[in-house]
């Protein structure tokens, strides 16, 4: 089984001055036109909670859900331990994590997984059906909240 996601770097953000963020930002914003390389998640500490992950097994198929953690590594090790634990299987590893709604689109012959994120459902769905191809279908999807 191929296990697509998005590209995960993460930036860690402490004690920094808001024009070296801000500047970062802009440093970062890719070329009118362009199509971004990379996405770089801020990881930080949210209240309630606002990360999510979704975690798939290559073994089993098995997928998990987590949802409204307080920070991404929280959400990403929830999701792989409750697919181990409900898959009765040990090789689970994270599809998809970050903010807002996370997708996972299963190939319509079954051998790749898709995981994508967006703040809206509908943009996570139809990126996640997208990144799995032709004849796909959402398998599991939620929006931490």
């Amino acid at each position: 089984m191929v296990i697509r996601g998005a590209v995960h770097e993460v930036v860690t953000m402490r004690n920094v001055a808001l024009p070296a963020v801000i500047g970062l930002f802009i440093a970062a914003a890719p070329a009118v036109g362009a199509p971004p390389v990379a996405r770089a998640d801020v990881d930080f500490y949210c209240r309630p909670g606002c990360w999510g992950a979704i975690a798939a097994s290559t073994s089993t198929g098995q997928v998990a859900i987590r949802q409204n953690y307080r920070t991404r590594n929280q959400a990403e090790d929830a999701a792989v331990l409750w697919c181990d634990v409900t898959g009765k299987t040990n090789d689970c590893e994270v599809i998809i994590s970050g903010l807002g709604c996370l997708s996972v689109a299963e190939s319509g012959d079954g051998k790749t997984l898709a995981g994508r994120q967006a703040f809206f459902q509908d943009a996570a769905d139809a990126a996640a059906l997208e990144g799995a191809g032709a004849g796909s279908k959402i398998d599991l999807n939620g929006c931490s909240g």
